[in-house]
């Protein structure tokens, strides 16, 4: 299906859809012994997706607007009745 996140910005296909995945067979038997649940899955996706070259790549880059965005942080006041 051509569903997609309605606060996705980028409206490209290839960033288009959701994931869906099969833990289990019919007979109630994992479909992979390494991910018998979908916490495992979740855990093994947040372990690997910082680890892809696109995201590696662009790290370098982010530093030097981190640091300009320290500076100009200020905290809210109190709102007024």
């Amino acid at each position: 299906k051509n569903k997609m996140y309605p606060r996705e910005w980028n409206r490209d296909v290839q960033y288009r859809g959701r994931v869906r995945i099969q833990l289990k067979q019919d007979d109630g038997n994992p479909c992979l012994p390494q991910f018998p649940t979908r916490k495992s899955v979740m855990l093994y996706a947040a372990e690997t997706i910082p680890k892809l070259k696109t995201r590696t790549q662009k790290m370098g880059g982010s530093d030097q607007s981190l640091q300009q965005g320290e500076g100009g942080k200020k905290g809210k006041g109190k709102k007024k009745k």
